[in-house]
């Protein structure tokens, strides 16, 4: 049987173009995927950088974020308010209500607050963000109507007056720190005169001239252009800011004992910037970032009334004090400490510039010569060193006090001083004969040595906790404190009256004990708590409270909260 092989199909093939055309096409898609993904991936980068350009965090406070767009607008508020204030004073100046001595001070100040403005544009924002919870839970709040009145305080230049004073400063005595009533009766009387003459019509320039004592007198009592509400006496200035021009106030006692006669001669009235709003619109600053700026300092001011108030106007738990205070060496260093007097004779009188003249410059033997015959003196009579010091002594400062020096450790001082001074077998009252330094050359009376500060602390802690301990001599006798003198007293304090630190360690003393030593950078406190009361704060506690208590109040507040810069995390 025979089989016929079957014939073969040949296919056919798809000509090239269509091949080509398929692969054109799957490059053109991945071309196309590509180029997409780029696109996305520029679109993500730029949204990246958008977000980290306005809405990255430069800091949280308890967890609320602060981001940079926020401190961008904070700090266009802050450098808007410099600006303005600048443009003001120049201002003045051109009208002739300030002179160029005080405008160059204000504005070198005002100079110093725009270089600070990158770092307490953020210190601000982190205040704003905090106090505002701290409003929230004190039942602070700003309303919009306040905010818009202090816009336009912002923007009213305050009235002016162009004022004299006559002064007349009671007397008192050397070793007094008021006057007595007779001195007080005596200024009284001078500034009485004064007033009559000036009604009965002398000239105001004449009888400032012979009468004021105060700096003004040399220019006829003229003190220039006033601000209502500014850093003068505030009872002589509530006077001047309602007496008729030209008319003489009646005479008015300051708070610093000062007795005034004033006058107005010019007066310049209240007057609003009409185009302030357009203004901050030119600095490119959103009305909203203004008016948070605003609400800030409204908040900061609410809450401090409010607290002070809470604290100065009805009754706290306070605890009668003393303290002993022993106080840190000056440089941080450790080891004795000596007390000592000197005579300082420099190179040409001048300690300062000492160090900056040759070994061999002649000034420098001239001192030595004028040091070696005071010495000399000193030996014959060592009862003159006191008089010596007061008279001729380079160093002013310790020279009005007899040449007395505070207690130093070796490394608070000259090295050549130093090593004279702490070498050993030295006794109390002893003379030292001529040491140079690189201020001049030194007599030095050596008067006592002591242990180092951390030494002394816990040697008085251990007097002060021993049965029937007498607080207040170990004060008299220890304490480096002013308060010293007094045994140490501080008598009654309250919360947020001191610092912190201090008013943790004695509220956590038991009535009638001893707290344990609290070291400081300034130096160790102990405290002796006698007695608790729940009292109203009067006389110069209450003074204090009324200028300390809420600034310690949010410090122990601030404290508390925790703080995120960025770059640095801070659980304060």
């Amino acid at each position: 049987m025979t089989f016929r092989a079957k014939p073969v199909v040949k296919r056919a093939h798809r000509p090239s173009w269509e091949q080509n055309d398929r692969r054109n096409l799957y490059l053109n898609i991945a071309f196309g995927l590509v180029v997409l993904a780029a696109i996305l991936i520029l679109v993500a980068a730029a949204a990246a950088s958008y977000y980290d350009e306005h809405f990255s965090s430069v800091a949280t406070v308890n967890g609320t974020s602060i981001n940079k767009d926020q401190l961008r607008d904070r700090a266009a508020v802050d450098t808007f308010r410099v600006d303005y204030l600048e443009a003001a004073i120049r201002t003045q100046v051109n009208s002739g209500r300030l002179t160029q001595a005080q405008a160059d001070q204000q504005l070198s100040q005002l100079e110093s607050q725009r270089q600070g403005i990158p770092q307490s544009s953020l210190d601000k924002l982190i205040d704003a963000t905090l106090q505002g919870e701290l409003a929230v839970q004190e039942g602070v709040a700003i309303t919009e109507a306040q905010i818009d009145e202090r816009i336009t305080t912002e923007a009213t230049r305050p009235e002016q007056r162009h004022a004299w004073e006559i002064a007349v400063t009671p007397e008192v005595s050397a070793d007094a720190t008021e006057p007595t009533a007779e001195q007080d009766a005596a200024a009284r009387k001078k500034i009485d005169q004064a007033l009559a003459d000036l009604t009965a019509g002398k000239a105001w320039e004449g009888v400032a001239t012979s009468v004021s004592d105060s700096s003004s007198a040399a220019q006829g009592g003229d003190l220039g252009w006033l601000v209502k509400g500014g850093s003068h006496d505030p009872a002589f200035l509530e006077a001047v800011f309602a007496a008729e021009v030209d008319t003489p106030t009646a005479v008015v006692k300051g708070e610093d004992g000062t007795y005034r006669i004033g006058r107005a001669t010019e007066i310049s009235l209240a007057e609003r910037d009409p185009d302030y709003e357009q203004k901050i619109a030119d600095a490119g600053i959103p009305i909203a970032a203004y008016q948070a700026a605003v609400r800030a300092d409204l908040t900061r001011s609410a809450l401090n009334d409010k607290i002070t108030a809470n604290l100065t106007e009805t009754a706290t738990p306070q605890r009668d004090v003393s303290q002993i205070f022993i106080q840190s060496s000056a440089t941080g260093s450790t080891g004795e400490e000596v007390k000592s007097s000197h005579i300082l004779y420099s190179p040409k009188d001048d300690p300062s510039g000492a160090s900056a003249l040759a070994p061999d410059d002649p000034a420098w033997k001239t001192a030595e010569d004028e040091a070696n015959a005071a010495y000399k003196k000193l030996q014959d009579d060592p009862t003159k060193f006191a008089e010596i010091a007061t008279t001729e002594s380079d160093d002013t400062g310790s020279g009005a006090q007899g040449g007395d020096l505070p207690w130093f450790q070796q490394a608070d001082v000259d090295p050549a001083f130093g090593a004279a001074l702490f070498q050993a077998g030295l006794t109390p009252g002893q003379i030292l004969p001529p040491v140079r330094s690189q201020f001049g050359w030194h007599i030095i009376r050596y008067e006592d040595r002591r242990a180092d500060a951390a030494t002394r602390a816990q040697q008085a802690h251990e007097q002060a906790i021993a049965p029937n301990a007498d607080f207040a001599a170990l004060a008299r006798k220890l304490s480096d404190g002013p308060e010293a003198a007094d045994g140490g007293a501080l008598g009654w304090i309250a919360r947020y009256q001191i610092d912190s630190e201090q008013e943790d360690s004695i509220f956590a003393t038991p009535v009638g004990g001893v707290s344990d030593v609290l070291k400081t950078a300034s130096g160790d406190y102990i405290f002796k708590v006698f007695k608790e009361e729940t009292r109203k704060p009067e006389g110069t506690q209450l003074t204090t409270l009324q200028d300390n208590a809420f600034t310690n109040w949010y410090a122990a507040k601030k404290a508390a909260a925790t703080i995120e810069r960025a770059g640095q995390t801070t659980a304060q």
